[in-house]
């Protein structure tokens, strides 16, 4: 049987990755350095003869590298908790990417490219890689650092707003102008599209996992959540948006199940596989011979990158009320380009509107600033310390009153946050019968269409159906608010307005029959007012189901910094340690690990599995694989991370499990152990073994009571180390 050219690659690429890699975490450098290092030696630039053969296979390996770290990513930032710096990275995000925009643009127009190379180059250089990002600051054990959070809010949005970009770029080359109108359909299908995605998902896919969690099966689990990841990415590749976009979607609903912290354990060595298969690839991706050729322009647009970003990330975070350490640190962990200005680049090459050039230059700065990422966020709390020590005085306040000031802005009054709660009610089931109403029209009817002969009445049929199947959806859109919530006499005619507007665009778009159209209205209200209190009551179990996923999320998954946020006083940071199973902590009690004494770090829970331990007594044994949520500042957590997350240093000297044997022992008449208990012939704390069973005049004891007596010609049968067992045996082999 031959062996498949696949097979081969994969060797060579995970082979010289593992070598590199391990090279370069022994010289204490980033690792994620190391794959792209790796991908330019056996990349088709530098070698003679072609090392790897079946190129298109392996972009599918990478793909699928970049589908699984983002699927893993979802699992640990939820979108509940990145609602949280929803709007501060929404309007950092805005900020910088129209100034990188700018520059970019500029940029391109001052090297003479031409007018299409220069507009690509700016939508190029307006996305951070969300993929190089998560790598780094999972390998520099920064993720749960509380910049962090901030840095993915501000990339999902990126990446939401690279969706429309493309659009954009696509409609800007083919017309050579804008559409406002094509932008706004695409804005409003991201919306529905998304939004239903996390409608649909967070009420089916926890209470799923939630049964295939009681089985226990870890082979049933990781086999249907990659399943679940999986059909995600394609579905959102269906619809042209990013494979990523899809499995971080997907593992922020996994994320609300309580199953996550399992699957999250077992995807990890599929990630870290895949994941070094992508950053092979991207090294596999860089021509030196382009490289030196358009050295100039590139190492002026990698140096762009890195201060424009630095600049319009902390001016967009200040502006956002950050404060300046944060803002810093956030614009130090930004400062590179990836997988999303690649797609950009690809278009402008297939749409035959940018030079051949500008897909070389993207991939050399990519490769370029990825280098460069882990060091900008190895010295980002550096850089943000000396900024914040060397800022006036004045600045500090000014900056200070300008944050308290948004906080109060932010804090809306009960009528207003009353207001808020109507709006998004009515927005969400609005997607829902939006969602309902194309399946109706793109999957039922062309089943339907060839069993009737009547348009009209395949029409009318479809038209009743989508009414039925969202009837407690629109019910929800007319009343817009909770039954326990006081009356407004103006908004309901407002939303009831809104709402037959947007039943009259559905119908429109979906089922253009006026006469129809007209006689299922009247059928509709007929319908609406027969049923009522039985429509009615299905939403409110619709609802009640729903908010039900994220009550059991918070009752029997919370995740401890959720739910101890409160407890972190002023600019104090809680952050996660995972116990190393050789750590010098593992088994050892609070009070006994002295973190408090040693590094100042206070223990404030202990995540063990689904239990969260909150405020663990000094008394409690600290387990391997315990999650730690400790609170301090970012030094004495890197000290205590150190001293948790890595082996000690005799862990290499014990023993193994595989070194203990079971071996026999047989006493003689001049045996010293003659006439003693088993708990007298002290055996365990001089050899450290057991006697599990006892061999007496054709009788046999299994684990015996440590008070029987030896005597002349028992047969021990003895457990432990094999070279401890041969110390014991010695004198009786000299007899």
């Amino acid at each position: 049987m031959q062996l498949a050219p696949l097979t081969r690659d994969l060797a060579l690429i995970l082979g010289s990755a593992g070598a590199v890699g391990f090279l370069f975490r022994r010289i204490r450098q980033p690792v994620v350095l190391g794959y792209i290092i790796a991908g330019i030696l056996v990349g088709p630039y530098l070698s003679p003869v072609q090392l790897v053969k079946d190129l298109p296979n392996v972009r599918t390996w990478a793909q699928l590298g970049v589908i699984f770290l983002m699927f893993s990513l979802g699992l640990e930032f939820s979108f509940r908790r990145l609602s949280k710096v929803g709007l501060p990275a929404s309007i950092t995000a805005s900020f910088e990417m129209a100034l990188m925009m700018l520059l970019g643009s500029s940029c391109g127009r001052f090297f003479g490219w031409s007018f299409m190379d220069s507009i690509f180059l700016g939508a190029i250089l307006s996305i951070s890689s969300t993929t190089i990002i998560a790598k780094a600051l999972d390998e520099l054990g920064l993720k749960n650092r509380r910049f962090a959070q901030m840095i993915f809010g501000i990339l999902i949005v990126e990446d939401l707003v690279a969706v429309l970009l493309l659009v954009a770029l696509s409609s800007f080359s083919i017309h050579q102008s804008f559409s406002p109108l094509v932008l706004a359909s695409s804005s409003a299908k991201l919306i529905l599209v998304v939004g239903s995605w996390f409608l649909v998902g967070y009420f089916i896919v926890p209470r799923i996992f939630r049964h295939i969690g009681k089985t226990g099966s870890d082979e049933m689990l990781l086999v249907i959540s990659l399943g679940f990841c999986l059909f995600l990415s394609v579905f959102a590749d269906y619809f042209q948006y990013s494979v990523a976009l899809g499995a971080f979607i997907m593992g922020s609903i996994l994320a609300e199940s309580s199953e996550s912290r399992r699957i999250e354990e077992l995807i990890k060595p599929m990630r870290d596989v895949f994941a070094a298969v992508f950053f092979v690839s991207v090294g596999m991706l860089l021509n030196p011979a382009i490289l030196w050729e358009k050295r100039v322009p590139i190492l002026i647009i990698a140096a762009l990158v890195i201060v424009g970003k630095v600049v319009g990330n902390t001016l967009g975070s200040l502006l956002a009320g950050q404060s300046i350490k944060n803002s810093v640190q956030v614009s130090f962990g930004l400062t590179q380009i990836g997988e999303f200005s690649l797609i950009i680049a690809t278009l402008g090459a297939s749409l035959k509107v940018t030079s051949d050039f500008l897909y070389s230059v993207a991939v050399a700065v990519s490769v370029i600033t990825t280098f460069t990422t882990p060091y900008m966020l190895r010295i980002s709390q550096t850089a943000a310390q000396a900024f914040e020590r060397w800022s006036p005085r004045s600045l500090k306040t000014l900056l200070s009153a300008y944050s308290a000031w948004l906080e109060e802005r932010q804090a809306p009054d009960r009528r207003t946050h009353l207001f808020r709660q109507s709006i998004l009610r009515w927005l969400l089931n609005g997607i829902l019968v939006t969602a309902v109403w194309t399946l109706i029209a793109k999957l039922v009817l062309p089943v339907l269409g060839p069993q009737l002969s009547s348009p009209m009445l395949l029409v009318s049929l479809g038209w009743g159906l989508a009414i039925l199947s969202s009837a407690p959806f629109i019910w929800a859109m007319l009343i817009t608010r909770k039954p326990d919530a006081p009356r407004n006499r103006n908004m309901p005619f407002v939303f009831q307005l809104l709402t037959l507007i947007w039943l009259a665009a559905l119908s429109f778009i979906y089922f253009p029959s006026r006469y129809v159209g007209l006689l299922n209205l009247v059928l509709a209200a007929v319908f609406f007012r027969q049923f009522y209190r039985r429509i009615e009551a299905s939403y409110q179990w619709f609802e009640e189901q729903f908010l039900s996923t994220f009550r059991s999320s918070s009752t029997h998954h919370r995740n401890t910094t959720e739910a101890l946020k409160e407890l972190a006083p002023w600019d104090a940071h809680l952050m996660h340690i995972k116990v190393h199973a050789d750590s010098e902590l593992a088994g050892k009690p609070i009070q006994e690990a002295a973190l408090r004494n040693k590094y100042g770090l206070n223990i404030v829970a202990i995540q063990r599995g689904s239990k969260v331990i909150v405020s663990p007594t000094p008394q409690l044994v600290i387990y391997p694989q315990d999650d730690l949520l400790v609170l301090g500042t970012d030094e004495q957590v890197e000290a205590g991370r150190k001293l948790a997350e890595h082996p000690h240093a005799s862990a290499a000297l014990d023993p193994e499990i595989s070194d203990y044997q079971i071996r026999k022992l047989h006493i003689r008449g001049h045996s010293p152990l003659v006439g003693k208990t088993i708990r007298e012939s002290k055996i365990r704390e001089s050899y450290g073994a057991m006697v599990v069973g006892v061999e007496r005049n054709d009788m046999r004891l299994l684990n015996p009571d440590t008070d029987l007596v030896l005597q002349i010609d028992d047969t021990l049968l003895i457990v432990g180390h094999a070279r401890q067992i041969d110390m014991l045996l010695k004198p009786s082999k000299k007899d």
